[in-house]
């Protein structure tokens, strides 16, 4: 089946009377941003839309990629989840015949809204109360131990899919959940590589596949319990609580390993950590047998314990969560729309304006632009939501800084007025847009060369010569490209792809760049040139 994306979807959602057969969310009016186009969040095979009706507010996913038997896998996990009486699921409704998508009848899944936030947001709020998080520590052993009796397994344990209300744990997105019945190894995806075992893979489908991101999870919150100084540190812009996937692949050389050897009630865990990390995926204990010191694989090689964090460590290839886009590659960024990814690039611009919709009042909101706004460019947007929660107002003093933001590739917005498509991440949250140094920037903007060609959105204007391909292996000791960065520009060694790219940009992007004061002066001689002349 050919899935729609989101230009589709927004469409349809827009008129929800029309799109959605269920009678109470046709009724509905969809979350919107400050232009009145769909708030959407994106996670894994769905693009997820609030929906407030006369009855409830929903989440509602609506599939962009296919789920193999995606009605007889929910209805399984349905029963599964209904015998359960602990509260850590949310009632959720598949619907096979949920959304009509121009002519086209689609499935969806319409579940609970859960008020409260995410791990993430939550953390920020909580990681200097040390009662708090060990409470969710021993929320998250009493979900582990659920899920070893009942043999079933998330999937995908990880800041985006934990909420927490009132300091309650509730699980969301059941998309790659196992429960007893489905074939092991008959997966469909990986889950978040921050919270994920080196080895993870489609084949690893099965019910003790979250016994990796569970012992990250314990681990991470006793070690902020113990030091709330490393969550700020290492919180990589909310994605993770302190480790990473590079952490993950080569433990001899991660800061974050080396600080928790260095503590005295952590070196053992910290140790027995690594050598998981280092050791075949099937040889994870449950998260009982860690806590335990059983099970526990030979280490292969001992870490060398360091308080300092300005140690320094020998330098890996970059291991993004999401896939990385240069903020200045505006078709690289065409072809990931409807996409969660991590975008990196300098600051040109910031522009705040207010836009008043209705009898309402105006609504501010700040425009992070990658390149001037004349041209097609790549933007963050803030609205007015966003803008209230940033502890940090963006000014003219963030113009120069390296960032990297992730969240969703939205729809272009094109003006046909001025002659310019823009595409933004739309920033919800304080934290979520991390400030990188020059030398970073580089490393992470090298990354992309190794990474798998897009899936085609279809697009205007987006290159669709790629074709999925298999998500390859963590490479944890390749070299990163020397890397290093001058004034807007990125100076990098570039495959022969990235150089066509580049010479692909608009010359109008090229003209924006040129200072206004040469604009001036050059119009100054030529009119003194006429004037000889004449």
């Amino acid at each position: 089946m050919s899935y729609p994306q989101i230009t589709e979807y927004h469409e349809a959602v827009q008129h929800p009377a029309q799109a959605f057969i269920d009678p109470d969310l046709k009724q509905g009016t969809v979350a919107e941003n400050n232009l009145g186009l769909p708030l959407v969040m994106s996670g894994g095979f769905a693009l997820t839309y609030a929906v407030t009706t006369p009855r409830r507010k929903c989440a509602v996913r609506c599939f962009h990629r296919e789920i193999p038997a995606i009605q007889q896998k929910y209805d399984s996990i349905s029963k599964k989840l209904r015998s359960l009486t602990n509260g850590f699921f949310v009632d959720f409704d598949f619907q096979q015949s949920g959304i009509s998508v121009r002519q086209q009848v689609l499935p969806i899944v319409r579940m609970d809204w859960v008020d409260g936030d995410t791990l993430g947001v939550w953390l920020d709020k909580h990681f200097d109360d040390p009662r708090a998080l060990e409470k969710a520590r021993t929320d998250f052993a009493a979900i582990a131990r659920l899920f070893e009796r009942e043999g079933i397994a998330h999937g995908d344990i990880q800041n985006g899919n934990v909420m927490l209300t009132n300091g309650d744990i509730k699980l969301i997105d059941y998309d790659g959940m196992f429960v007893p019945g489905m074939r092991p190894g008959n997966g469909s995806e990986t889950g978040h590589k921050h919270f994920q075992h080196p080895d993870r893979r489609v084949s690893s489908f099965g019910p003790g596949m979250d016994r990796f991101s569970f012992i990250a999870l314990d681990l991470s919150l006793k070690a902020v319990i113990e030091d709330r100084s490393l969550y700020p540190k290492f919180r990589e812009g909310g994605e993770t609580i302190i480790f990473k996937a590079n952490d993950f692949a080569d433990p001899q050389n991660s800061a974050v390993f080396r600080r928790l050897l260095a503590m005295p009630k952590l070196k053992e865990q910290a140790r027995n950590f690594a050598a998981i990390c280092e050791a075949p995926l099937a040889a994870v204990p449950t998260l009982e047998e860690f806590l335990a010191g059983y099970n526990i694989p030979a280490a292969k090689t001992p870490i060398k314990p360091s308080s300092a964090p300005e140690t320094k460590l020998r330098a890996t290839a970059y291991i993004a969560a999401y896939p990385v886009v240069d903020a200045l590659n505006f078709s690289a960024a065409l072809q990931r729309v409807g996409d969660r990814v991590e975008l990196i690039g300098r600051i040109v611009e910031v522009k705040p304006g207010s836009r008043k919709r209705g009898k309402g009042p105006a609504k501010h909101y700040v425009f992070i632009n990658f390149g001037s706004w004349r041209g097609n460019i790549v933007k963050i947007s803030i609205w007015s939501d966003g803008l209230a929660k940033l502890k940090e107002r963006p000014s003219n003093a963030w113009i120069g800084r390296w960032v990297s933001v992730t969240g969703l590739m939205d729809v272009p917005y094109e003006s046909k007025r001025h002659g310019y498509k823009h595409l933004s991440i739309t920033v919800q949250e304080d934290g979520q847009i991390q400030q990188l140094d020059e030398r970073e920037a580089g490393v992470r903007l090298a990354s992309i060369s190794t990474a798998p060609p897009p899936r085609d959105h279809g697009l205007p204007g987006a290159d669709r010569s790629g074709t999925a391909a298999a998500e390859p292996p963590f490479a944890a000791n390749a070299k990163p490209k020397d890397v290093r960065l001058r004034g807007r520009g990125i100076a990098r060694k570039r495959t022969s792809r990235a150089t066509a790219q580049e010479a692909a940009r608009s010359p109008q992007r090229l003209l924006a760049r040129i200072p206004r004061w040469m604009w001036v002066v050059g119009t100054i001689i030529v009119l003194v040139m006429l004037h000889r002349m004449y």
